[in-house]
């Protein structure tokens, strides 16, 4: 899969989960900022080479897609705000 289309399924993945923990009554900050982390985790380890931890690219990727994340949730406003 490419990178595009993995980050895409990503989103959507990030905009699932927050609405269902929205909806069952989690702070919708936590659940911002522990949803994120998550998916960017995932997304960055899929998307490097191993060994991660000794790897500086898996770190700034990491980084990167956390920040972009929770810049679209909070510019955008998606994922379970009602």
């Amino acid at each position: 899969m490419g990178f595009f289309i993995s980050f895409l399924i990503f989103v959507a993945v990030d905009t699932f989960v927050s609405s269902l923990l929205v909806t069952f009554g989690v702070d919708i900050r936590i659940v911002d900022i522990i949803v994120s982390f998550t998916i960017a985790f995932i997304f960055a380890y899929m998307n490097s080479r191993k060994p991660v931890w000794a790897n500086l690219q898996f770190h700034k990727n990491f980084a990167f897609i956390f920040i972009v994340l929770l810049t679209l949730r909070f510019l955008f406003n998606y994922g379970g705000r009602f």
